[in-house]
Parts: C-alpha cells; structure tokens; sequence
C-alpha cells in the first residue's frame, strides 16, 4: 500500500482505488501501462470540451504572455470583453453583473450570501436530493451524504420534497407557510440534478416554485455547476424550464477545467442593491486572467458552426445508445438530455468504477445507478464504439454476479 504525501478524496485512504493516468488526449485518459481509457464521465464533468482542446489551450499561452495574474481589483480588457460576452450567452431578461470565483463550490457560497445579504433572511430552501458544493455553506444545502460528516449549518436549511413527490409544489408551499416566508432568503435548485441522479422535474413544479418565490420574495438561485455550457443540449439547463433566476451559479465547463474557475450571475436588481452597499464578498484569485482565458476559448467553441454541428450528431448518437443499452440490459428507468444520462436497475449493485478500465472505460457508478456525461466534442463513431463496450462490460459483469 503507497504511503502518498497527499490525500484521495472522498475515500477512506487505505486502499482508496486511484487512476494512473500519465497523460490525455482529446476524449482520451492514457494511463501508465498504455492504455487508452474513453472519458465517460468528462473527469470529474468539467472537461466537456476534452483534455487537449486547442482553443482554450492557444487562449491560455497567449494570456501566459501577457499577464499571467492580477490584483482582483483590476481592471483590464479580458475582463471586461468576456464579462460581456458570458452576459450574452446567458440570454437572461436582465443583464445583471458577474461575481467571479475558483470553483463550484465558492460560487454557490457566494450566491447564498448575497442573497442573504440582500434579503435579510436568514434560511435557504434546497431538495432533498441535491449537491451544491464541498465547502461548509455549500454543504449545508446539499442533501445527499457528503455532508453528514460535517457540523454544518443545516439549520439554515429548510428541506423541501422532490419534484417527483410533489409536482404541483403543493407541499412545498406549505412548508413555506409553516416556516413563515418572511423568514426565506432564496430557494436553490439544480434545473436538472447531477450525480444524484440526472432528476428532471415536470414542468408544473418549476411554475408552482417560481410562482411562490415571487409571491413571497425569495430568491432563486439556479446552480448551472454540473449543466451549464451546452451539458443538456441547450447553453444552460435552466432554459428548458423557464426559470427567471436571481442568481446563478457556474462552474466546471466554464474553463473546461483547464483552470480553476466559476463565476455567479447576479441580475440587474441585485446589482443596483450593491451601488450604495458593501459587496462582503471577496477572493484572491478573483477574476484570475488564466480562468478568463480559458472562458474566452470555451465562448469560442460555442460559436463554432463544426462544433455544434458536431454535437448535434453526439447527442443522436447518444440517445440511441443509452436506450439500447437500458434495452439490452433491462433498466428500471433512464433519464436523458443531452449528453447527459442516468440509468438504474432496481436490483443490481453496480461494479465500482474502476472495474471498467480493462474495457477501456472511466465510468461513474452509484449503488444501483451509472450516470453518463461524455464530453462534448468526441466523434459520434468514437461514442459510438463506447457505447458498444460500455454495454458488453456490463452484459458480462451481470453474467458473473
């Protein structure tokens, strides 16, 4: 057992299972022994645009050059023409002004005090089966099991059911009332959940949550973290629903996950509460040139023709594929948009991930659940042809429980 001088995460260190990667290419991880591994999970779903992509790679040489770092007070041309040009592609009815952070976790830290700030109220409401984050504000308003080891501040935290167990937000408007609308800074949603299961809820919760927040004045806070840039087949997974977000966070996709970047659009009103007040909220690496750079690149892929032509094809190929593996291997259920699925066996442990890497795969498994999410620039016959091995590894891991 290697006695490592830095920590596996999410794992208990003793026989915590590692990936040997000694480089990547494109769609590809190629670990030590040689093989060629296909990134069925996008790493950890921030490359979305691959591990080598030349753009975003050029936008960050070329910053390198020009100036690598920066006060967080700085004013400078990239900040300003990519602000701009984030604010576009959100697409929303208010400009609004950007936050800049490091990370997921950090944006959705910031959205919760702001709004907050902005409200005076001290809880935030969030689903049961959610995950916003590993910092201790963000775990507070996650529900899933990577925050129960922590004292966080859960009674800031008021739960509401799953949109699948109260699709109207009957429920949901009750625990409201109960609680004194008074007291609610902002709800908190996923518009379509990540590694809790790529839940997508109807139509009818979305207005009734929407129709209560601006009845009473609370906030919504859209975390884009897992979705955002083009994951569901739209720029953001919050316009398949019509959600009119007071802030939304961004993370992962942002930078392609070649550097450390996240960000939080705030809207116009919010903004003008921050003219004559204290904006408490601050990082070092604010607005880091590199993590701009980065975002410039992944504008520039978006706007591509090729680009979208290209996952136009991936998504067809990819639907076809994960109903013919559900098909095949008699799935419970598959949820899918995008290049994004989940697919459950109600009776079946699924193997750990690592278990796949001799079929050639890096997978993500959670109990009886695989949830796929490749990234967004492979070659339909190199999903393809995943896909194909992906259903075989499963068909014999079945055959041999």
């Amino acid at each position: 057992m290697p006695n490592r001088p830095y920590y596996i995460t999410w794992s208990k260190q003793d026989g915590a299972p590692t990936l040997p990667v000694v480089s990547a290419d494109h769609d590809e991880m190629i670990l030590a022994d040689g093989r060629r591994i296909y990134d069925f999970t996008s790493t950890s779903f921030q490359t979305a645009f691959g591990h080598s992509h030349p753009v975003i790679q050029q936008k960050i040489r070329e910053q390198l050059q020009i100036m690598p770092i920066a006060s967080p007070k700085a004013e400078f041309p990239l900040k300003s023409s990519v602000s701009e040009r984030l604010l576009q592609r959100l697409n929303l009815p208010q400009q609004g002004k950007l936050f800049y952070t490091v990370s997921g976790a950090e944006s959705v830290e910031n959205s919760l005090k702001i709004a907050r700030q902005v409200t005076r109220r001290p809880l935030i409401m969030a689903r049961h089966k959610s995950y916003h984050g590993a910092s201790l504000g963000a775990m507070s308003v996650s529900g899933d099991w990577r925050s129960e080891a922590h004292l966080n501040f859960a009674a800031g935290t008021l739960r509401i059911p799953e949109p699948a167990d109260d699709p109207n937000a009957m429920s949901a408007a009750r625990i409201i009332e109960a609680a004194g609308p008074e007291t609610i800074a902002a709800i908190i949603v996923e518009p379509i959940s990540g590694t809790n299961g790529v839940h997508i809820p109807p139509q009818t919760w979305v207005d009734g949550i929407q129709f209560l927040c601006r009845q009473h004045q609370i906030k919504i806070i859209i975390d884009e973290v897992f979705c955002g840039f083009g994951r569901t087949g739209v720029d953001f997974a919050f316009q398949h629903f019509g959600w009119q977000p007071d802030l939304v966070c961004l993370s992962k996709a942002i930078s392609g996950g070649y550097i450390p970047m996240g960000a939080v659009w705030t809207s116009s009103e919010i903004a003008e509460f921050y003219r004559d007040q204290t904006l408490a909220c601050g990082l070092t690496n604010y607005a880091h040139p590199l993590g701009l750079a980065a975002l410039d690149g992944v504008l520039d892929i978006l706007e591509t023709p090729d680009y979208q032509a290209n996952k136009i094809k991936l998504e067809q190929t990819f639907a076809s594929g994960v109903e013919q593996l559900a098909s095949i291997l008699g799935a419970k259920e598959t949820r899918c948009r995008g290049l994004l699925a989940a697919i459950e066996w109600p009776d079946w442990q699924l193997p750990p991930w690592y278990d796949f890497l001799d079929a050639g795969l890096y997978v993500f498994t959670k109990q009886n659940m695989l949830i796929l999410a490749p990234p967004l620039i492979s070659h339909p016959a190199r999903l393809q042809s995943a896909l194909v091995a992906l259903t075989s590894a499963l068909s014999k891991s079945r055959e041999n429980r």
